[in-house]
């Protein structure tokens, strides 16, 4: 059997090769936050907030990137008023690469299309999001921060996504509903991943002290039932503007940049900014090279 030989240490070679890759992409990620904004239910605004708290960072100077991972139901570009032409299933079945996918929106900030009405990316697979993220942060363009517009709820996918995030903005509203929900995704993460750092977020208060009470009941909760310490991010007041804005598809911190909204969102991309990049539990990419390795290795 001469051929023996050869094949097996080509195999050898091909492993290591995927290995070092692996161990590369790791790196690197470590060097990117990875910001994924969540809900436990849809209408908190959670769209809004990622497109306008990527826009203020990016105005502080980081390079953004905005991943519309609300797989079938997506609708951060018609937020920014453009028309995708590609969305990420082009990535996931291979037409194009991600470079070809990503298009520029206001003031430098690069976004993905999640591809609204596409029903096969609801039924992604662990595979397809490995392919996804790795592809992300190994892009030859510079990005400092990477934000992920998760769906609504708790699914495999969501879940997934929020894992390989470095940290996490749950966002949530002065409704009932909008608090028990968040409850639930909150104490899912930790079952997961006790270590993955959580902050919370209001959006839509009437004020600030019902934004500050709900804020500090919820941590409060939290860390007595799940042993979960929470980050208080910072509140957004309802204002009449951001409404207004989404329908004329121009982000409020453009369209109003001195309304109550645009200000506190302003705060809040600065306290996001000025937090350290801790994740101290292994990020999705992690768990895919130690489960690479440990097979073949």
């Amino acid at each position: 059997m001469p051929h023996t030989r050869p094949i097996m240490d080509e195999e050898r070679k091909t492993m290591a090769d995927q290995a070092q890759n692996l161990r590369k992409l790791v790196n690197r990620q470590k060097e990117i936050r990875v910001v994924s904004v969540a809900s436990g239910k849809g209408g908190v605004g959670k769209s809004s907030i990622s497109v306008n708290l990527a826009i203020a960072i990016s105005r502080l100077g980081a390079r953004v990137l905005v991943l519309d991972a609300d797989f079938g139901l997506a609708n951060v570009d018609v937020m920014l008023g453009v028309t995708s032409k590609y969305d990420v299933s082009y990535f996931l079945r291979g037409e194009k690469t991600l470079q070809e996918i990503i298009q520029l929106g206001h003031e430098g900030v690069r976004f993905i299309s999640g591809g609204s009405g596409v029903k096969d990316l609801l039924d992604m697979g662990e595979e397809q999001l490995a392919d996804l993220l790795s592809g992300l942060v190994q892009l030859d363009a510079p990005i400092d921060f990477i934000i992920i517009d998760t769906g609504a709820g708790i699914n495999d996918t969501v879940m997934q996504l929020i894992l390989a995030s470095t940290e996490t903005i749950v966002v949530i509203t002065p409704e009932p509903t909008s608090i028990l929900d968040a409850y639930a995704l909150v104490k899912t993460i930790v079952r997961r991943d006790k270590s993955h750092p959580i902050h919370v977020l209001i959006n839509k208060s009437e004020n600030k002290k019902e934004a500050f009470r709900v804020q500090e009941g919820f941590v409060e909760i939290a860390g007595r039932h799940l042993g979960k310490n929470t980050n208080p991010l910072g509140a957004i007041t309802y204002d009449h503007e951001v409404p207004k804005s989404i329908k004329r598809q121009v982000p409020i911190i453009i369209s109003n940049p001195g309304s109550p909204a645009s200000k506190e969102i302003e705060e809040i991309a600065r306290a996001v900014l000025d937090m350290p990049n801790e994740k101290e539990s292994e990020s999705f990419l992690s768990k895919l090279f130690s489960r690479i390795v440990g097979d073949r290795g």
